[in-house]
């Protein structure tokens, strides 16, 4: 899909996923003409979407307090090509943010194709997969231990309140075996948010990265929201394009430790 051809709505949502809809449990959001804030739950991540910014170094200093405020010791800026002023991630670098790879906006709006014969991807189905999940993740992303230990204390009330979140997490199975993990977000009708898609190196190449993509497909067909956003670093973007995600725009991303 060519950004010409995708339509304007889709664009305007990726550009911040979290400004409209209903705010899902546990999480919390500020938003003013300038920026969106977007707290995750227990604050694992904090994403700040800016619009017009005219004074930087005030909206800078005005969203680390706001994060201070709240516990939060890193922010990410999500810089959409059409975030003002048009120079901002320079001047947020010169400012001491450090810009992290290149992400694509991509999208997905037909059927993509399944994974591998050994591989079998699903919704977990106990907190025990939950757990496995956690788990699968932190060592194929090599996370560090406090995020996975902060995932797990919340994974009893994650659990006990499934039916009422905005999301869902799926496992990959390879011969059987957990090897990969990923989440959906239900954000914005008729847009599913793709997040933390993840394979165990040892287990790559086998088709489980394509079987998760399909299967939260599945899912989306079978919510009525048949379109997949997601948000592609360098390694995940070429086997997406494989499967059928067209890009929308670049971002630029940019790590502030508050």
């Amino acid at each position: 899909m060519s950004t010409a051809r995708a339509p304007d709505w889709l664009r305007r949502l990726a550009a911040c996923p979290p400004a409209d809809g209903e705010v899902p449990p546990g999480f919390e959001r500020l938003l003013d003409e300038r920026y969106c804030l977007f707290f995750g739950p227990n604050r694992i991540f904090t994403n700040v979407y800016p619009f017009r910014l005219d004074d930087v170094e005030g909206a800078l200093e005005e969203i680390r307090m706001a994060a201070r405020e709240r516990g939060v010791t890193r922010l990410d800026w999500w810089i959409g090509p059409d975030a003002e002023p048009p120079d901002l991630a320079a001047r947020l670098r010169a400012l001491g943010l450090q810009e992290d790879p290149p992400t694509a906006a991509m999208a997905l709006r037909a059927e993509p194709p399944a994974g591998g014969d050994r591989v079998e991807a699903r919704p977990v189905a106990t907190i025990d997969e939950l757990r496995v999940a956690a788990e699968v993740a932190h060592h194929a992303f090599g996370d560090r231990a406090e995020r996975l230990h902060a995932v797990l204390e919340n994974l009893d009330d994650e659990w006990s309140n499934r039916e009422g979140r905005e999301s869902r997490t799926f496992l990959a199975f390879l011969d059987g075996e957990p090897v990969g993990a990923a989440s959906s977000v239900y954000l914005v009708s008729p847009v599913v948010l793709l997040v933390s898609g993840s394979v165990l190196e040892s287990a790559r190449g086998q088709g489980a990265y394509r079987a998760l993509v399909r299967a939260r497909w599945d899912d989306a067909v079978a919510r009525g929201t048949p379109v997949l956003l997601v948000f592609a670093g360098p390694m995940s973007r070429p086997i997406l394009k494989r499967v059928g995600f067209g890009p929308l725009f670049e971002l630029r991303i940019l790590g502030d430790e508050v």
